[in-house]
């Protein structure tokens, strides 16, 4: 797996946090959005991190474009956050 796109984190206040995170993004299809959500959204990426990572909500911006945090999962080694796209001003 390629951890080749760059994400930093935005809280709920919206203040720009100053760590850079290697991620793994790829998008969602309708089956893994309904396993997942139990819907369907134009939009939605599954964000994979090397490490554990404790976030649960806020946004985060994926080399230049801006994302909502909707779920995360981790395990004992890391995580997974969930995230549709967001087209408001951050």
């Amino acid at each position: 797996m390629r951890y080749n796109k760059r994400l930093q984190f935005i809280d709920d206040k919206l203040v720009e946090q100053t760590d850079v995170y290697p991620v793994n993004v790829t998008s969602m299809g309708i089956k893994a959005q309904n396993l997942v959500f139990g819907s369907f959204k134009q939009g939605r990426i599954a964000v994979r991190f090397q490490n554990k990572v404790n976030v649960r909500s806020g946004y985060m911006i994926i080399d230049g474009d801006n994302f909502k945090i909707e779920n995360s999962t981790n395990t004992d080694r890391a995580s997974t956050i969930y995230g549709v796209e967001y087209r408001g001003r951050l």
